[in-house]
């Protein structure tokens, strides 16, 4: 049985026979997606770029150190984990709602606030029916909430963040039917984005730092009170000077009852002798609190220099940029982003693949022979004479 290659005669043939189909086939759905071309509304791509510097946000610094001598010991972050963080609070939704609400929804998508026809003429209906308890009308704050849900539906879907890789590079664009919002969007975006990141990474240290000076403060305070009442108390002016006075007079004492044998003297000594037990338990008091003042007063000198130190740290943070740049400012381009060239060559390709489908169907459910050569590669016989067919 001889085999015959598949000739350009039969194809020829065959699209002629079919050409009506085949043009079918072709043209209708490519009409249509050319029709459908013109649907899609021309959109302004504002675009910026941002470049992310490794500063000193990314480094977190411990505030207690082992060695106080040694140098202040710092934990860096990983550099994935600094761009992926820098993306998802530019991907963050109260970010993206804080820039609906800056622009106002009238503005950005008036569509979504503005009321169908058919949702003018059915107020009065729906208002009626809640009236009576059959259906519940959404409230105002109610219908807030969902137009802000499809807002920023809609913003996230036109909205794009690419981080360039193995590079410090963010690309953020943003997409309009009008480039002045586009713009105005993207640049409204960046400046709040800056804000939160400057909260996310500024350090509360000075708060923390003066809670505790207040309460290190009130501690010495209530400290040298405290010795402050126990010598006026106790009458403390020189525990020394008072300590060698009864020790001076109770020599005298002592003096005197070496050549006198009297009981007078005796209770006097022994009145000199309780005076400085007295005394030696009044010292031991004394010491106690004044170790507590020092004390408290070391605690509140340790914890002044700590706000001062703190409060120098987060005046550097809000001095010092941030180590995200805008190295292209928001901008978008002369002409919109148009969408119709890439859909009729889309449908060309689509239309052109469904007429070789319909061919390849044809050509299955075929029964007849349109030349020689499929009737010889059919039947393995070779073909002695074709008579033509004629009307």
């Amino acid at each position: 049985m001889t085999q015959h290659a598949f000739s350009m005669r039969e194809v020829l043939v065959f699209y002629y026979r079919h050409r009506a189909q085949l043009l079918r086939s072709f043209f209708g759905p490519f009409l249509l997606i050319i029709a459908l071309s013109f649907i899609p509304t021309p959109r302004y791509e504002a675009s910026s770029v941002l470049i992310v510097r490794l500063g000193s946000e990314y480094v977190y610094q411990p505030e207690v150190t082992n060695n106080r001598n040694g140098p202040e010991s710092a934990i860096p972050f990983d550099r994935d984990q600094i761009f992926k963080s820098e993306v998802a609070i530019l991907n963050s939704r109260d970010l993206h709602e804080q820039v609906i609400k800056a622009l106002t929804l009238e503005k950005l998508y008036p569509n979504i606030v503005r009321q169908s026809p058919l949702g003018i003429f059915l107020q009065p209906i729906q208002n009626w029916l809640a009236s009576l308890d059959v259906m519940d009308v959404p409230t105002d704050e109610q219908r807030d909430q969902l137009h802000m849900a499809k807002a920023l539906q809609r913003f996230d879907k036109r909205l794009d963040i690419n981080l360039e890789k193995e590079s410090a590079v963010i690309t953020v664009s943003f997409q309009h039917a009008d480039a002045a919002i586009a713009v105005q969007t993207l640049d409204t975006l960046l400046k709040l984005y800056m804000d939160k990141r400057k909260q996310l990474y500024l350090e509360p240290r000075a708060e923390m730092a003066q809670a505790q000076v207040t309460v290190t403060h009130q501690k010495a305070m209530l400290a040298a009170q405290a010795l402050e009442t126990f010598k006026h108390t106790y009458k403390i002016y020189s525990l020394t000077d008072q300590r060698a006075s009864l020790l001076q007079a109770r020599a005298e004492i002592d003096r005197k009852r070496a050549s006198i044998n009297s009981a007078a003297l005796d209770n006097k000594r022994g009145f000199f002798n309780s005076q400085l037990d007295q005394l030696d338990k009044q010292e031991r008091d004394y010491d106690r609190l004044e170790r507590e003042k020092q004390i408290a007063e070391d605690e509140y000198a340790n914890a002044s220099h700590k706000l001062i130190e703190a409060s120098a740290f987060e005046d550097l943070q809000r001095e010092r940029a941030g180590s995200v740049r805008i190295i292209q400012a928001p901008s978008a381009p002369a002409e919109p982003k148009r969408w119709q060239f890439v859909i009729i060559l889309a449908g060309f390709f689509v239309s052109l693949f469904w007429m070789l489908g319909r061919a390849a169907w044809i050509e299955f459910i075929s029964e007849g022979f349109l030349t020689p050569e499929r009737l010889e590669r059919r039947l393995g016989l070779p073909v002695l004479g074709v008579v033509s067919k004629r009307k």
